[in-house]
């Protein structure tokens, strides 16, 4: 973009307004919307006009490939407010080879995003498309963005950064206190009822809100001491446990009123709350959608009872115990498979020399029943050609039907390698015997076979080339011959004379 001569008019320029508004509580989002528009209408250069407007209700935190994904700002749009699109639509317009817009404007940096990572990112991203970013409190600069004022940007995306995530850990710091304090956090476990007591602060008490502290069900409660029971004095398993359950569900009235879950006896079995303590933070997300679990000494336990315990503690970790004992799936903690059986040590390391597949490790016993002694336990590494697959056998009739080697042996293989060949003294002669007859052997497999009086290098293609004195360049018919690069540039060049 040029700036205009003196009294000739300013061109018409068409900009797109990037907004966002949080669903924070206590917030009003039209409000904040109607804010943004006005501010960035009134810091608009002459001729410049907003063509587009996007804008989303969402979190600033959200990574750019999620934003647009959600449906808050229905409601927005059926009070009158214009729009576009959202942040997912406003760059996908700009990915078109003619955008609609030829820069985006925004209230504050921060709305384009308060992690810096998706900020900066947002921005490369226009900027590669020739589209520049500016905000409606920075000096409204037609020729582009000065070093003081990405100074004081690149300031200021690190402060929204910083009062995002100082937010996130005071209201983490405000969550356990509540909870040391005894205060029930969600719904009431199965068992309790929910008692709401006014807000200790006069003025949220003055506006309804409540707090929450756990009352003994009396016909839930012993349903709880009875499931726990099962586990710990009889060692049942939760399918044996749910079975029991819905035999009779007038005396075990179901959490929904239908029937009994083995999800739901699991969480009953892992719910610290029941030995009359307040516990939070047993559960942590690591993504917009993914929650894992928090290990136990992790967790914040309230320093005193807080409500009836239905089982004590001692019970409790006995069912952790004999839950670990009856554990089917999951690996060590730190593993990168959580949801396999085993540990595998060469996993995704062995393939198949046959068919190239990668093979699968699995563990079975060796009977030892006609030597009187007791299963011994190998694991293998087996390949995943399947001979009923019309494919798989195509590709290698001649592969056999199972392929496997046990672990034990390919460890014990590569430790005596390692041993020789890595750390052993005499590594070097080794490799210095081995080098020479695996390069001659390589090259003599690359190089093809030369016919008889075949010719090579620069005589081949001296004699490939006719001999006439005027050697113009041969050019196709209804085309011209051009020197370096310029048919290229053109459509740069044609680019800039449309922007100009």
């Amino acid at each position: 973009m040029t700036s205009q001569a003196e009294g000739e008019p300013a061109a018409p320029v068409p900009v797109a307004l990037v907004a966002r508004t949080s669903t924070l509580y206590l917030q009003d989002p039209l409000s904040s919307l109607q804010r943004q528009i006005r501010i960035a209408e009134e810091w608009l250069p002459p001729g410049w006009y907003i063509s587009r407007y996007y804008w989303d209700v969402e979190s600033g935190a959200i990574d750019i490939e999620d934003r647009s994904q959600g449906n808050a700002h229905e409601q927005f749009t059926a009070a009158g407010l214009p729009r576009d699109g959202g942040m997912a639509d406003m760059l996908a317009e700009a990915n078109a080879p003619e955008p609609p817009f030829a820069a985006v404007v925004c209230e504050d940096i921060e709305r384009s995003g308060r992690d810096t990572f998706n900020a900066l990112k947002l921005e490369r991203e226009l900027s590669d498309k020739g589209i520049p970013l500016f905000a409606a409190d920075e000096p409204a600069d037609i020729q582009g963005i000065n070093p003081t004022t990405v100074l004081v940007r690149r300031i200021k995306q690190g402060v929204a950064e910083y009062f995002r995530l100082a937010i996130k850990k005071k209201a983490w710091e405000g969550m356990r206190q509540h909870a040391i304090a005894g205060w029930n956090t969600g719904p009431a476990a199965y068992g309790y009822t929910a008692e709401r007591i006014p807000h200790p602060a006069p003025m949220k008490a003055a506006q309804g809100r409540t707090k929450t502290r756990l009352i003994l069900d009396p016909v839930r409660g012993p349903v709880v001491a009875q499931i726990y029971t099962w586990r710990v004095e009889e060692h049942l398993g939760i399918p044996t446990i749910t079975a029991r359950l819905n035999a009779d569900k007038s005396l075990y009235p179901p959490p929904d009123g239908l029937h009994w879950a083995e999800s739901t006896v699991g969480k009953i079995l892992g719910n610290p709350k029941y030995t009359g303590y307040m516990v939070f933070g047993r559960r942590r997300r690591v993504s917009r959608t993914q929650e894992r679990p928090t290990p136990p000494d992790q967790w914040t336990w309230s320093d005193e009872p807080s409500h009836p315990a239905i089982i004590t503690r001692a019970m409790f970790d006995a069912a952790q115990a004999i839950a670990e004992a009856h554990r089917t799936a999951g690996d060590a903690p730190g593993s990168a498979q959580p949801r396999a059986r085993h540990d595998y040590a060469l996993r995704s390391r062995v393939r198949c020399r046959l068919c190239q597949r990668r093979m699968c490790g699995s563990t079975r016993s060796s009977s030892r029943y006609y030597a009187s002694g007791e299963d011994v336990w190998h694991t293998y590494y087996q390949c995943t050609h399947d001979p009923a697959n019309p494919r798989h056998a195509a590709l290698r009739p001649d592969h056999p039907r199972t392929v496997s080697v046990r672990e034990d042996v390919l460890i014990g293989e590569i430790l005596q390698f390692l041993t020789l060949r890595v750390f052993g003294p005499e590594r070097r002669a080794q490799l210095t015997e081995q080098l020479p007859a695996s390069e001659a052997n390589a090259a003599a497999q690359r190089a093809p076979p030369r016919r008889p009086h075949q010719r090579t290098g620069p005589d081949r293609r001296r004699a490939a080339q006719p001999d006439h004195a005027d050697r113009r360049p041969v050019t196709r018919p209804g085309r011209q011959s051009r020197p370096g690069h310029a048919r290229p540039l053109l459509p740069a060049v044609q680019r800039t004379a449309r922007r100009t």
